[in-house]
């Protein structure tokens, strides 16, 4: 016990060194506050030790997608380009790339898949031949400027030459009734104009003493007998003085000299002219009576000088009349007049028209249709043979030329710069490209092409104007959206003259965890409400770097997503795009951070990817 004791009377000094002394003075006011501090300030740093582990792993997926983009390999300097060089895309002018791909060769444009054409910086990009220029419109701009397209398909082409004419007398069917002898008209068989006579009815009766004395002395050379040689001269006398072969022979039958010429009718027609009465005296040479067969007559029309290459003699014309409305009258072009006249620029032709029923008369104006089937003239002719297409015919008409089919385009479509015709091609979806062409003339609405066009070109059939302002007036303000034709351009110096449109900056990827906030290089706006739930963001240049390392086939998958459906962001903002598969469907994330939140939700994921396309829709 006494050893007990004492080791417990030798450990009590021990434990008394390690406490404050009893006989020590009490702390000051400061030191307690001191001592306070230290134990707060401990306490505050393991709170904030923890509050930071906490945030870490609550904003992991951001450092992970960040950590990518800052750590991934840049292409090595040996594949750069030359100094002040550049790759760009002849049909998609907006992708530029500065870099070969990884394994050397010449990087693809991600949109059209061709490889790209190099340059020099700020060097304007070289049209193709027969290209006057290239835009690329967005959907919500192309539906605003009412820009519809449609094919350009075959269609017969007719050349029509419309005109207006009067009608006239078929002057090879006038007669013009002249008397040979001197005399005095002693009888008319016709006394009206305009009655209607047939080939040999008398018309008027001349007394001719030339006559009596022409026909006595073929009376006495007949009774002579023997003196056939003055017969005959009398005879072939009478004759010349307008007397009838059956009168002549009257004259010798009967043996009386006749003193009076009967004036006869040479053809049938109407008498449209009549110059003399009963007692008149007429010389020789003197015009008696018209006579005009109206069964054939002429229509006199002019045409325009432009008109005059479609036009052949012995084409089939159309005409019409005010008294016969719902009649059309056949005939053929007989002329084309070998003078234009100075004053009216004009070219004057004749038509030949069938007039059995008398329905045309001289003096009618008439309308005049020409229909020239666009083969049968040149340089449609040889164009057709190379570029045109056979209507397919029957056998009925194994003889009949071929007729030819034209590519046609509507006529709202041409854009007319005085010095060429344009036409507006899309090319792609939105892409638009003017093409010259060479038309033939205008039909029901529609132009033929001769050169320019092949058959499936879908050409901007309403809005080709917008379309033409757009290229020559402000290129750069159809940047609105990825692939405009005014997009990111090289470093190089712009070319001036054409007012640029202010940038759209691009959509950057933006905190989860501060969604509010805006982009860094994007000032802040007002709010407005969204039209969309989803917001499509647009990749600029150095994204589309970053997808043309994918390889071809996903490029166009790619470009064609746009967006990473974890964060919003472009692809390719975050470095090359990540291809994965939910539910069947390739999909393109941003980085590898965002595997693991695509996998767990990837219904939404993919209904996230179907609301951009349709918001990019339009």
């Amino acid at each position: 016990m006494s050893n007990q004791s004492t080791d417990i009377q030798n450990d009590e000094p021990v434990v008394e060194s390690n406490s404050v002394p009893a006989t020590s003075e009490p702390l000051s006011r400061r030191q307690k506050f001191r001592l306070v501090g230290l134990v707060i300030l401990k306490r505050v740093r393991f709170i904030a030790v923890l509050a930071g582990v906490g945030m870490f792993i609550g904003y992991w997926e951001t450092v992970m997608n960040y950590w990518e983009k800052w750590t991934q390999p840049r292409n090595v300097a040996s594949h750069e380009l030359e100094p002040g060089h550049e790759f760009y895309c002849p049909m998609d002018p907006q992708v530029i790339r500065s870099t070969y791909e990884p394994n050397g060769d010449v990087p693809k444009c991600p949109i059209c898949g061709m490889p790209l054409s190099q340059r020099t910086k700020g060097e304007a990009a070289k049209l193709p031949d027969g290209i006057t220029g290239r835009v690329q419109l967005s959907p919500e701009r192309i539906q605003l400027a009412g820009i519809k397209t449609m094919i350009v398909a075959y269609r017969p082409v007719t050349k029509q030459t419309k005109t207006v004419g009067y009608i006239t007398f078929d002057e090879s069917r006038l007669s013009r009734i002249v008397s040979r002898v001197d005399g005095y008209v002693e009888k008319l068989y016709v006394d009206e104009t305009y009655t209607i006579v047939h080939k040999g009815d008398p018309l008027a009766e001349i007394y001719s003493p030339e006559l009596f004395s022409t026909a006595r002395e073929l009376v006495l050379a007949t009774r002579a007998g023997g003196i056939g040689d003055l017969a005959a001269a009398a005879r072939n006398k009478l004759l010349l003085l307008g007397v009838g072969q059956q009168e002549i022979d009257g004259i010798v039958a009967s043996g009386q000299p006749a003193s009076r010429l009967v004036i006869r009718s040479p053809q049938e027609g109407y008498v449209v002219e009549k110059k003399t009465v009963v007692g008149a005296s007429v010389e020789a040479k003197m015009t008696l009576f018209e006579v005009a067969d109206l069964s054939a007559v002429w229509i006199e029309a002019d045409v325009y000088e432009k008109d005059i290459p479609f036009l052949k003699v012995g084409q089939e014309i159309e005409a019409t009349v005010e008294s016969c409305a719902n009649h059309t009258f056949t005939g053929r072009l007989a002329l084309i007049y070998p003078r234009l006249e100075n004053a009216t620029r004009t070219n004057r032709i004749r038509l030949k028209l069938d007039n059995s029923q008398h329905e045309l008369r001289p003096g009618m104006f008439a309308t005049v249709r020409i229909n020239t089937p666009l083969e049968s003239i040149e340089p449609f002719k040889s164009a057709a043979a190379a570029h045109g297409r056979i209507i397919p015919v029957g056998l009925s008409a194994a003889n009949v030329p071929p007729q030819y089919e034209f590519l046609c385009v509507p006529e709202r479509a041409i854009i007319d710069t005085g010095s060429k015709k344009v036409v507006y091609v899309e090319r792609e979806p939105g892409m638009f490209e003017g093409v010259e062409v060479e038309l033939g003339p205008r039909h029901d609405g529609y132009y033929p092409v001769t050169k320019g066009l092949k058959a499936g070109d879908k050409v901007a059939a309403a809005g080709g104007f917008l379309i033409d302002a757009e290229t020559r007036l402000n290129p750069a303000a159809a940047a609105t959206y990825f692939g405009a034709s005014g997009g990111p351009q090289s470093s190089g110096p712009q070319p001036s003259g054409r007012p640029s449109a202010p940038s759209v900056p691009s959509q950057r990827p933006v905190d989860p965890g501060k969604s509010d906030q805006p982009p860094a290089d994007n000032p802040i706006r007002p709010k407005a409400e969204p039209e969309s739930k989803v917001t499509v963001a647009e990749p600029d240049l150095e994204d589309l770097k970053n997808i043309e390392q994918l390889p071809e086939a996903d490029r166009k998958l790619a470009v064609a997503q746009r967006i990473c459906p974890v964060t919003g962001a472009a692809l390719g903002s975050m470095g090359v795009p990540i291809k994965i598969t939910l539910r069947g469907q390739t999909v393109f994330l941003c980085c590898k951070g965002c595997i693991g939140k695509a996998k767990r939700s990837p219904d939404e994921m993919l209904k996230k990817l179907a609301e951009a396309a349709q918001v990019s829709k339009g």
